[in-house]
Order: structure tokens, then C-alpha cells, then sequence
């Protein structure tokens, strides 16, 4: 849980269900960049429970839910919505005001227990390991960016920084039939794994611009992915973008950024952001991943039980080589 410096491992009551929720088991929860910097930048609030990459198994039924049963295995959607305001209606669940995102703005999945709107679940095959439970949000994220990108077969796409989600992309542009996906970042071990997931080139930031990279002989790109936050990417993957072509900022970011508007109007460039997802895209993350279709499982780097949740949210802001990192609450 959150304090006023950091986090901790705290004793809470167990969830109990609401008529419309399960209560899920959690086996599995992904540590995410954006609550390793909402700790470290001090975003969070006074006993906030994190983690909202999760899934497990249903212990608990509240008394109006239907079509669930104890001893099933879920993948949880974070995202609640309530279908009708605006926000909704717009495609932006993650904006509505009436719904509760897990780990966000209710208890979330760094716990032993979660309650779950039932709406918020997605089955899981019995055969396939709990854990994969907590690829499928990532995975969605990546696939929203990619379809607001528009690639596919016979394009180029650059995915500037491979951290979690930028490897997420990467194997989203390889679902979409993209025929050349340029990994770039920093850390060796990312890097590595971003080979391994799908990119056709990998370069080394800290010795090749993409900038370079493109002018030694490298095509021009369809859509420039930026999942870095790196201080002054975005004019230049601007640059290296083919006439027509798309940048899509996904990664969380306060940088102010100059933006060349001569070059986005006169080369018919677009310029978008990409938060989150809706369930439809969730619900295509889970397929993607129970049917091998993504290696998604390969990215685990480490373990941690609950107690080992501290100090790993604080390792992840050096990542070194640790790719990703999942809690599991039985450890």
C-alpha cells in the first residue's frame, strides 16, 4: 500500500463483494512504469492499493452476479465504465468519472484479494497458466496505439523506447502484418528481449540516432511509436517520418514539446496520444495471449512475492537488465 514515503506491506480486511463484483485471487500482477513513477514523483494517496495489470482466480460472488462461477480463472480489465457519459461514449473508459479503475482510483491488484465489477472480467482456459492473466493490459494498451497508428502489411514502424509496453507494441505491430518494426532504447536486457519478441532491427540510442539511423540507408517510417518519454523525442521522430505517416506518443510525459507544424502540414504528417484502452481491445489482448499468438510470457524477468513489491517498484526505476517484473502474491 501507499504512504506519504512510498510504499509498504500493510495488513488490510479482505475485500468483500459489492452485488454486481467477484472477489478474485490475484496470482499474478504486473509492475508497471507508470505506478513506479507515480511512487517516485509522489502521485499517490495515503493507503492507495496499486497494480492494475492483473488477473487470478474468483473466490467470491456478490449476490446479483450471473454467468461467473467460484474456482474460475480470469483475466481482470482495470477500466471500469459506465457506457453512457461522454468520456464512454468517446471511446476514453479510462476518463469516465462514474467508474472505477483498479489500482488507480480503487484497490488494485498488489494484494492477496481484489474485488472485481463483474463487467470487468474476461475468462481465462482452464489449461492455460493464472499468470498470463497479467499480460493482457499491457498487451491492450499496445494494441490501441497500433490501431491509432494505422500500419499494416507492406509498412515501416519505429517503436522509440522498450520498456514494457514498447515491447507490447512490438508484438502488436507483428500481429498487424507490419513488414519492418524498428526497435529503439537504452537497456541492454530490453533490447535483447525486444529481438526476441518480433523487431526486425534494434538500435542502441546511446550510439545511433534514429535520426543516423535513417540517413545511413534506413527507410523512412509509416508510424513512430514514442513509448520513452525521452526529453526531446518527438521532433525527432518527426523527422523520420515518410510523408503521410503518423507519430503516436504513448508514454506518460510533462515534457512541453515543439512540434514543427510547417512539416505536419505541408508533409500530412498526424500527430496523436494513446492512453489505455477500451474492452473490446482488452478482451482481443486476452486472445492474443491464450492462444500463443504473443509471446508475451518471455518478457518475465523476476518474480516477487508481496514483500519483495517495495523494493522491486524502487529497482524499476533503474531497470539495468529486469525487463518485467511480476508480483505474485503466493510467493
Amino acid at each position: 500500500m501507499c504512504t506519504s514515503s512510498g510504499t509498504e506491506v500493510a495488513e488490510v480486511p479482505d475485500p468483500a463483494p459489492r452485488a454486481d463484483e467477484v472477489v478474485v485471487e490475484v496470482s499474478a500482477c504486473g509492475l508497471c512504469g507508470s505506478d513506479v513513477h507515480a511512487v517516485e514523483r509522489g502521485l499517490t494517496t495515503e493507503g492507495q492499493i496499486l497494480g492494475h495489470e492483473f488477473g487470478g482466480t474468483v473466490v467470491e460472488t456478490g449476490s446479483a452476479v450471473t454467468g461467473w462461477r467460484v474456482g474460475q480463472p480470469v483475466a481482470v480489465d482495470p477500466l471500469g465504465s459506465c457506457g453512457g457519459c461522454a468520456e464512454c461514449r468517446r471511446g476514453l473508459p479510462f476518463r469516465c468519472p462514474a467508474a472505477p479503475n483498479l489500482g488507480i482510483t480503487a484497490p488494485g491488484g498488489y494484494a492477496r484479494f481484489a474485488a472485481v465489477p463483474q463487467r470487468q472480467l474476461v475468462p481465462l482456459p482452464d489449461e492455460v497458466p493464472l499468470e498470463w492473466g497479467a499480460h493482457a493490459e499491457p498487451l491492450a494498451v499496445a494494441l490501441h496505439a497500433v490501431g491509432m497508428a494505422g500500419v499494416g502489411p507492406g509498412d515501416a514502424a519505429l517503436v522509440f523506447g522498450v520498456g514494457t509496453i514498447g515491447l507490447n507494441v512490438v508484438m502488436a505491430l507483428r500481429t498487424a502484418g507490419v513488414d519492418l518494426v524498428v526497435g529503439a532504447g537504452r537497456s541492454p536486457g530490453r533490447r535483447a528481449a525486444a529481438r526476441a519478441v518480433g523487431a526486425d532491427v534494434v538500435l542502441d540510442t546511446r550510439e545511433t540516432s534514429v535520426r543516423d539511423h535513417v540517413a545511413a540507408g534506413g527507410r523512412l517510417f509509416d508510424a513512430v511509436l514514442e513509448c520513452s518519454a525521452s526529453p526531446g523525442a518527438v521532433p525527432e521522430l518527426l523527422e523520420v517520418l515518410a510523408p503521410g505517416g503518423s507519430c503516436v506518443e504513448v508514454a506518460l510525459s510533462d515534457e512541453v514539446a515543439p512540434v514543427p507544424l510547417d512539416a505536419l502540414v505541408a508533409r500530412g504528417l498526424r500527430l496523436g496520444g494513446s492512453c489505455a484502452f477500451d474492452h473490446a481491445e482488452f478482451e482481443a489482448a486476452v486472445s492474443l495471449v491464450v492462444t500463443g499468438r504473443v509471446p508475451a510470457q518471455h518478457l518475465v524477468s523476476e518474480r516477487v512475492g508481496l514483500a519483495g513489491t517495495p523494493d522491486a517498484l524502487v529497482r524499476l526505476r533503474r531497470p539495468g537488465d529486469l525487463v518485467r517484473v511480476l508480483t505474485v502474491p503466493g510467493l
